[in-house]
């Protein structure tokens, strides 16, 4: 990837190597510019995982929320459904997510 300004397209999450950076960067994006609901949704879902890789489960939460809002498909896949039992930890602090991980597939 070139170092200069980045485009829709580029996942945030592979974008920056450190979760300050993929943060920092996801910041400037105007999510209403990506093209599709699925895109967005990935944007959100990268963003969680920043999130969730820096120990911050009640923002990664929020951002898989707002994933599941632009496109409620994509936050079946494998990599939401490998966050929620983290989040499931969390069950007292962050109301609704046992009903979040049934939805995705996580509890079965």
């Amino acid at each position: 990837m070139s170092s200069g300004p980045s485009t829709p397209s580029d996942g945030v999450h592979h974008r920056a190597h450190q979760k300050r950076h993929v943060l920092r960067h996801a910041r400037r994006v105007d999510t209403a510019r990506l093209p599709t609901t699925e895109r967005r949704a990935r944007y959100w879902i990268d963003v969680a995982r920043a999130f969730e890789q820096w120990g911050k489960a009640d923002r990664c939460y929020q951002a898989l929320l707002a994933a599941e809002q632009a496109a409620p498909q994509e936050v079946r896949r494998g990599a939401v459904r490998s966050m929620s039992p983290h989040l499931m930890r969390h069950d007292r602090t962050l109301p609704g997510v046992r009903a979040f991980a049934s939805r995705v597939g996580s509890l079965t």
